[in-house]
């Protein structure tokens, strides 16, 4: 599989394109894009979608609605459901979904558009307060610190190869610290081999160093987390990557000027999976995780004003992380953080460009289980912070945004299932010619946006994937009700298991990576009284 010079897969306009003419295909492209595909296309879709649906429901409206002299509450009642609560009910759905469908597609085209604007015209955002050049170039040669929590021995046959990884690709021109802090439940050969390579520093370059912690006493991520930001050589800049990452060479930079340009306290990154090629599983999470960063994740920043720390390929600075521990009872120790930092008034942004690829899990049923722990975590966050969030002493569009993350995404599933498959379904029994009017509007205004939604998605995909993984994302976003059902379905899982006490041990996540070379270790203890996994792996899982 060809690689492009930032680790990633090289994406399709770059093999186009290869080489010197990298550049000049992305301008193009985007000018191309942005005034001569774009418009065109927008309006074919109106010339042949818009306009005919337009045309028929004047039609309806025409011979069903009298002249504005004649409108009376008794003329416009046909137009809306009579005695019939289940369209009624069909038409609050639709309505909220709409709007809600509305924030997401128009929020992601505009953005899209900007972007490609900016590469046409090679655009560089200026940010008077950080110098004429838009960063402060100390940042860049300033000391960083990069952690990477892991268990053993569940990881033990992937961390050398990140520990060379981060040592000799990762770019950055001052000094830089790797600090690997993990836990064991029993002594390991491999440990020795850690603390000699540490002591000899074996294979690190100059300004670079490497030191290895074990947390004893330790049983998960977020203990050693806090152990190493307690240590005393831990710099103001903070990385963290998890075990099985391999952060692309330049992205930790591109981190760096996040941070400092837009003056935050954390820049998340973008994940992809290492390695496609190995399986369809792998191709199909790929596809997901593409969507997700770049394309939802940036939506909810424009909308709620805000991202979140997803657990690895993020720089912090360190003094917002040393204000408060993570927590050792949420199954995602991560979001629970992020959501405290929020309501502490601490910054976060996304920077999808800046990529890091993992391993994928290795089975149907590891993943099936590591998405389950996500779901509960999300919804441990939300119940436990849902108070606190409407009394926290923050702006008004600081509180609306962590309402849109948290509680509100129950709402969003639900319309997204009556907009994705009720609504199709009964377009098959019913057709829309025989709806009222106004919920024949509604399905006609959120078919129109899904359309804009996925047109993006593609066209975005094209800066981003190779060829082969452009239509994965493509046969994605075709089969995206079968994804929103799963979702759902994890969602009613995860609140169940909760209601119930039942989060307790966990099978610790294997890698496709790993997997041959380790055993599947299990986690045999039972969950702690707080709710908290029993063991290290559940809580490591990234």
């Amino acid at each position: 599989m060809e690689m492009s010079d930032h680790g990633h897969s090289a994406s399709l306009l770059d093999q186009i394109a290869p080489g010197h003419c990298k550049r000049t295909c992305r301008r193009v492209t985007s000018l191309v894009l942005a005034a001569g595909l774009v418009l065109p296309m927008l309006a074919a879709l109106i010339w042949f979608v818009v306009w005919p649906l337009v045309l028929l429901f004047g039609q309806r409206a025409a011979a069903e609605v009298p002249p504005v002299a004649g409108l009376t509450p008794t003329v416009l009642l046909p137009m809306f459901p009579v005695n019939n609560a289940l369209q009624w009910t069909l038409l609050v759905l639709l309505s909220l979904a709409c709007f809600f469908n509305a924030l997401v597609s128009g929020s992601t085209f505009l953005l899209f558009m900007r972007r490609r604007v900016q590469q046409c015209t090679d655009f560089q955002p200026r940010y008077p307060r950080n110098g004429v050049n838009g960063l402060s170039e100390h940042l860049l040669d300033r000391a960083v610190s990069v952690v990477v929590p892991c268990y053993l021995p569940n990881e033990q046959f992937i961390l050398e190869e990140t520990i060379d990884h981060i040592m000799t690709k990762l770019q950055h021109d001052g000094p830089l610290t790797l600090h690997i802090v993990y836990n064991t439940p029993v002594e390991l050969p491999f440990e020795g081999v850690l603390r000699v390579r540490a002591e000899r520093q074996e294979g690190v370059p100059p300004g670079r160093r490497l030191v290895v912690s074990k947390v004893e006493g330790s049983r998960s991520k977020a203990e050693n987390l806090n152990f190493a930001f307690e240590q005393p050589d831990i710099a103001d800049i903070t990385a963290i990557y998890d075990a099985d990452h391999h952060p692309d060479p330049g992205s930790l930079q591109m981190l760096l000027r996040k941070l400092q340009n837009h003056q935050v306290d954390c820049v998340q990154g973008s994940t992809y999976i290492r390695h496609t090629g190995c399986s369809l599983m792998s191709r199909v999470i790929d596809a997901e995780f593409f969507v997700t960063y770049f394309i939802y994740f940036i939506s909810l920043q424009f909308i709620a004003g805000t991202g979140f720390f997803g657990g690895s390929n993020a720089v912090w600075r360190t003094d917002a992380l040393q204000e408060e521990k993570f927590s050792t009872a949420m199954q995602t120790e991560d979001i629970e953080f992020a959501t405290r930092a929020i309501l502490r008034d601490k910054r976060i942004r996304f920077c999808p460009e800046a990529r890091s690829g993992e391993l994928a899990p290795s089975s149907l049923s590891v993943l099936y289980k590591q998405r389950l722990r996500w779901a509960m975590g999300w919804e441990q966050v939300t119940l436990h912070h849902i108070g606190k969030v409407c009394r926290a002493k923050v702006s008004c569009g600081r509180k609306l945004g962590l309402l849109y993350m948290l509680p509100m995404r129950w709402l969003l599933a639900i319309l997204s299932v009556v907009g994705a498959i009720v609504t199709p379904i009964l377009c098959y029994v019913y057709p829309p010619s025989v709806w009222p009017l106004f919920l024949h509007f509604l399905f006609t205004l959120g078919l129109l946006e899904s359309s804009l939604l996925v047109v993006c998605v593609l066209l975005e995909s094209i800066y981003h994937e190779a060829f082969v993984q452009c239509l994965f994302v493509a046969a994605f976003m075709l089969c995206s009700p079968l994804y929103l059902v799963l979702q759902v379905t994890m969602l009613l899982a995860s609140l169940l298991r909760i209601m119930t006490g039942r989060t307790g041990s966990w099978v610790v996540t294997q890698r496709a990576g790993a997997s041959q070379a380790a055993r599947p270790a299990h986690n045999d203890a039972g969950g702690s009284a707080d709710g908290a996994p029993a063991a290290a792996g559940a809580d490591l899982e990234a």
